[in-house]
């Protein structure tokens, strides 16, 4: 959003400085010079969180290049065929990232309950027969040649929608059953359908953001608590009902106990990082007469090819840039100035940092096989094509922040510390439009 700054109506030279003992000489028309008083400044976005997203898709549109190379020779007799793609999507993600991060973010605030209804219909419609679907998974909607990934829709749209519920809610959010109703049941039906297509990985993100966001609006803990535990010891069971979770539980435990069938895509994950070493064997190595061969190396497993050809070195860049983005985010979330963009800053850096744990725990053995990609690198349009909309969301509330010792109005809390029962989130600052208003207490 743009501000109004004044400054005095002086022309200066570039690079030059004013005599000293001399002030400086007032040229001009009054026009020109009130012009110049009421000159309006567009704040720029936090260059700290733009900077690694953008390294991050560079990085991950070489990758994918380079590990998907010789699958699409075989498929389509076109080497660069999953690249070019990924390429593709990546210029359609920067231009949704251009436009999110330029707009006030409140712009969209009243599109939320729109988008919460179309992702929950998205996630229907992939499980009923007939529809098509890509690979026959009931995961991806297939218009054309186009695929849309109805849980990273809803990802986004859950974001939304809880930013802006809990928002306009305050601190009257948790008192009854009534107020929590909304939330509960949008969380509800993100995580049920996509555990029931059945995708465990991506359901545990839903799950994360949701209840993430409950905790950081300050709703009681018992709102928060026993939901998320029961949502647990669901998916806990559907993993022992479906046999090929089942078996993905039993290989974590001892990943060397069927090196040819359920631990074969984890043994040659961190065979492939071991082979890399401190600097890696160079791009395009592993696509090499004996490089490694890693199932969907493009896809979930993306960071053991990152390993194996950009090295330790390279696996501790795309590590250190998903810190930074988590880092600024939160810093971004704490000094947002309305609720709704602390909320909204949150549930961002929740998704991204929370889903490129998971998947580098995965890679490293750390965690399960559960079959989520890593934010921004690999392979996949819809996905991309999202998480770069969502973070010109959060370059748009980045322009908004503000120094701490700055004050106004706005639908912040003015408390929300442990005493109250939450979490610290923005002490009310400013309107969302004009000048600082006086402290409220």
């Amino acid at each position: 959003m743009s501000r109004l700054v004044r400054q005095p109506g002086v022309t200066r030279t570039p690079g030059a400085r004013p005599a000293s003992g001399g002030a400086p000489q007032r040229i001009g028309s009054a026009r020109q010079r009130i012009a110049s008083a009421l000159r309006i400044e567009r704040p720029g976005e936090d260059m700290a969180i733009l900077f690694p997203a953008v390294v991050l898709v560079g990085i991950g549109v070489l990758m994918v290049f380079s590990a998907s190379a010789m699958n699409s020779l075989i498929k389509t007799n076109d080497a660069y065929g999953a690249g070019g793609k990924q390429l593709f999507y990546a210029i359609i993600g920067f231009a949704f990232l251009y436009i999110l991060s330029a707009a006030d973010y409140r712009r969209w605030r009243s599109f939320a309950p729109l988008a919460m209804i179309i992702s929950i219909a998205l996630l229907i419609a992939v499980m009923i027969p007939g529809v098509p679907t890509e690979a026959g998974l009931r995961r991806s909607l297939s218009v054309g040649p186009l695929s849309i990934h109805a849980a990273e829709a809803a990802k986004f749209s859950l974001i939304l929608f809880l930013a802006d519920f809990l928002a306009r809610r305050g601190h009257e959010i948790g008192k009854t059953f009534e107020t929590m109703l909304s939330p509960l049941l949008a969380i509800a039906l993100s995580v049920g359908l996509v555990l029931v297509e059945p995708d465990l990985g991506t359901a545990s993100i839903l799950g994360l953001i949701g209840f993430s966001l409950l905790f950081v609006a300050g709703v009681p803990l018992r709102w928060v608590l026993v939901p998320g535990l029961g949502v647990a010891v669901f998916a806990i069971a559907l993993m022992f009902i479906n046999g090929y979770q089942a078996a993905r539980l039993g290989g974590f435990s001892d990943p060397f106990s069927d090196p040819t069938g359920s631990t074969y895509q984890t043994l040659q994950g961190l065979i492939a990082m071991a082979v890399g070493g401190p600097l890696g064997s160079g791009p395009g190595s592993s696509q090499q007469l004996g490089g490694i061969n890693i199932p969907y190396a493009w896809n979930d497993y993306i960071f053991a090819v990152i390993g194996e050809e950009a090295g330790l070195l390279g696996m501790l860049i795309v590590i250190a840039a998903f810190l930074a983005i988590a880092l600024r985010g939160l810093r971004t979330a704490r000094r947002a100035p309305d609720t709704y963009g602390a909320l909204l800053a949150t549930g961002i850096v929740v998704w991204i940092s929370g889903q490129a744990f998971v998947n580098i725990a995965v890679v490293l053995a750390l965690l399960p096989v559960t079959g989520v990609p890593l934010p921004l690198v690999s392979q996949g349009g819809s996905s991309l094509i999202v998480l770069m909309a969502a973070i010109g969301l959060l370059l748009s509330v980045s322009r908004e922040t503000m120094d701490p010792s700055q004050a106004g109005g706005s639908d912040a809390r003015a408390n929300r510390g442990w005493r109250n029962g939450g979490t610290s989130l923005p002490g009310v600052r400013r309107s969302s439009y004009g000048s600082p208003a006086p402290l409220r207490r």
